[in-house]
């Protein structure tokens, strides 16, 4: 980090490159695969999924990008349900 780059500088440099490829794959997703990504928008895996439905879209994700993004967010939902004691 030099002087004249403060740390809040740097993060919001990298969260917006972070920003940049995860709308890249978005869009890629959107125009490649309009059926899973509609499943997806439609199941909400960040809130209302439930686990069976979060499967099956870590199932038929079309790409590795998307394998991985739902990787992330049932893990996520796991670790929720322990810490909030609901079932999912």
């Amino acid at each position: 980090m030099s002087q004249q780059q403060t740390q809040q500088e740097i993060d919001t440099a990298n969260e917006a490159a972070g920003m940049a490829l995860v709308e890249q794959k978005w869009d890629e997703i959107r125009r490649e695969h309009p059926a899973w990504y509609a499943r997806y928008d439609d199941l909400m895996p960040d809130t209302t999924a439930n686990r069976s439905e979060m499967a099956e879209l870590w199932a038929t994700a079309p790409t590795p990008w998307a394998a991985a993004l739902i990787y992330g967010k049932f893990g996520l939902r796991l670790e929720i349900s322990v810490h909030a004691g609901m079932p999912f």
